[in-house]
């Protein structure tokens, strides 16, 4: 068996996100950002399509100063991902789409439940990322993406109001291959 099908990579990344949401007014989306995290693993990393495992979380604030309302939300998120990496140069554009599963915990000033809302929301989504990815050696490559997730909840700033949440950011990761690049390689 051809060691291309075992090449695993581990990944990870830290940046900085924002929410868009029911309390957030439009004109202050890009005024606030929040840190966040991720990590994963990435098979078959000699092709340009690599399936792959992710994890991230972050912690954002919304607030509507209009209506008095405020909210903190601690999020994380499992899912599954496709990375394109079209050329095998050593600077490269890059996209990713995901299916994620996410939970949050939307909590008041006081860190107590919102009234009316769950304590903790699950809901499935989707993503996506693109930005450019840069091979330093065979063996670790580093890249900076903008990304964008979208829950299916609307329930993420703990007020359910007509806004779809979604968490957009701009990431840098850092990947470290396990095994060394195979010496016969694949056209695809």
């Amino acid at each position: 068996m051809s060691l291309v099908w075992l090449q695993v990579v581990l990944f990870g990344g830290w940046g900085a996100h924002t929410s868009q949401n029911d309390l957030v007014a439009p004109e202050e989306k890009w005024h606030r950002f929040y840190s966040m995290g991720g990590g994963g693993i990435r098979f078959l990393v000699e092709k340009r399509l690599q399936p792959g495992l992710m994890i991230e979380t972050g912690r954002f604030i919304s607030q509507d100063r209009q209506q008095s309302r405020f909210a903190q939300t601690r999020w994380a998120t499992v899912g599954v991902l496709l990375r394109y990496r079209p050329f095998r140069f050593a600077l490269s554009p890059v996209g990713e789409v995901c299916a994620f599963r996410l939970t949050a915990a939307p909590r008041s000033a006081d860190e107590r439940p919102i009234p009316g809302i769950p304590a903790s929301i699950s809901a499935n989504g989707i993503g996506w990322s693109a930005g450019l990815s840069w091979r330093l050696s065979p063996y670790g490559e580093v890249a900076l993406v903008y990304l964008r997730r979208r829950p299916q909840t609307q329930l993420m700033d703990g007020f359910a109001g007509p806004a779809r949440d979604r968490i957009e950011g701009l990431m840098g990761q850092l990947a470290l291959s396990l095994l060394p690049p195979p010496s016969n390689r694949s056209r695809f």
